[in-house]
């Protein structure tokens, strides 16, 4: 009975392991210390995933923290088997609308709807349900990805 819990455990996080992200500090201007990293999301499943934010981290950022401890930047979806790029520029330049200075609010976790409707957390401590949904006045839902889209590598394709 417990190797069939865990298969049907295996199979429920199938998607959702196969969506990851990662900062790409070795892209970032090194002229420029106070940039953010350049971020990299991707879908390595042949499924689109929906509905993902970004979850950046700013208590450090000199802003009231009962105002933006937490901030998210949404987007409608990612396809199938693609790596998005989001540049330095674009994640400064939306952290700036809330006040929060270039590099100041790191990247700590994505969000995201699998296929079947699943909501999950990916974040350092690793994949699994998350335990607080948005607050629409903590980000902002942007919709169409404001990122390079290239094919992913080791696509279940």
């Amino acid at each position: 009975m417990d190797a069939t819990r865990r298969q049907l455990e295996q199979d429920r996080r199938q998607q959702a392991a196969r969506v990851g992200y990662w900062d790409q500090p070795e892209a970032a201007t090194a002229s420029d210390p106070m940039v953010s990293d350049p971020v990299v999301l991707v879908n390595r499943s042949l499924d689109p995933v929906t509905r993902i934010d970004l979850w950046f981290y700013a208590p450090d950022a000199g802003i009231d923290p009962s105002k933006y401890e937490w901030i998210y930047m949404g987007i409608y979806a990612i396809p199938p088997c693609t790596r998005l790029l989001f540049s330095s520029r674009t994640i400064d330049d939306y952290l700036l609308k809330f006040g929060i200075s270039p590099a100041g609010a790191p990247l700590r976790g994505v969000q995201f709807f699998d296929s079947d409707g699943r909501q999950w957390l990916r974040d350092p401590e690793g994949l699994r349900a998350p335990a607080h949904e948005r607050d629409d006045n903590d980000g902002e839902e942007l919709g169409v990805v404001p990122a390079k889209q290239e094919p992913a590598e080791h696509c279940d394709k």
